[in-house]
This record gives structure tokens, C-alpha cells and sequence, in this order.
């Protein structure tokens, strides 16, 4: 191979390095935010519909865990002798009223959306 030859296949190499490399530049500096918010929305949105679709077996499931937390809840107490801690009864306010709210949203969700129609 003459000298000229092995230059030109320098160049050629050096140039695909450089070009390879502002690809990986542009890629990292302007397409991933473009492409990152995309991504999670629809991850979010497949995780939505998922459990969209598990809500006729994840509802029931919910009631047996607050129940089964109230009853927990009551039976430590009993067997204690002490009162359940403030905080215990409000964190299972709170997670019965979730539950409640949950197995109430097939009848709010229709007269919500109305509501926020126009």
C-alpha cells in the first residue's frame, strides 16, 4: 500500500471516529430530552392501564388488608392491654378512607368527569 493510500485510510478512520462521536454527543445532549419524557409517560400510562384492568381483583384485596389491619390492630390492643398509638389509628383513618374511596370511584368517576365537562 502506498503512503497516499494509508493517509487516506487515516482520514477516513479519524473521520468516523469524530462522526461516531457527535452522534453519541447529539444523542446524549438533545434526543434523550426529547425522547426521556416520552418514555415515562408511557411506561406511566401502560402502569395506569394495568392497573386499570386489575381493579375488579385489587379492590376486594384491599378491603381484606384494612379489615384484616383493623383486626390486627384490635387484637394487639387487646392482648397489650394498651390503646393503639395516635398515629397508628390515623394511619388507619386514612387507609379506610382510601379503601372507601376506592370501592366508591366506579360510582363518583361518571359525576365527576361531568362536572369537569364544560
Amino acid at each position: 500500500m502506498s503512503e497516499a493510500a494509508e493517509n487516506n485510510n487515516k482520514v477516513a478512520g479519524t473521520a468516523a471516529i469524530t462522526a461516531s462521536t457527535a452522534a453519541v454527543a447529539c444523542a446524549a445532549c438533545c434526543v434523550l430530552p426529547l425522547a426521556l419524557p416520552a418514555a415515562t409517560l408511557a411506561t406511566v400510562g401502560g402502569t395506569l392501564a394495568l392497573f386499570a384492568g386489575a381493579y375488579r381483583w385489587l379492590a376486594p384485596l384491599a378491603v381484606l388488608a384494612v379489615v384484616g389491619a383493623w383486626i390486627w390492630v384490635g387484637y394487639q390492643s387487646r392482648t397489650s392491654g394498651k390503646r393503639p398509638a395516635r398515629s397508628t389509628l390515623v394511619v388507619m383513618g386514612i387507609a379506610t378512607s382510601m379503601m372507601v374511596l376506592a370501592m366508591l370511584w366506579p360510582a363518583l368517576e361518571p359525576q365527576l368527569i361531568a362536572m369537569l365537562r364544560p
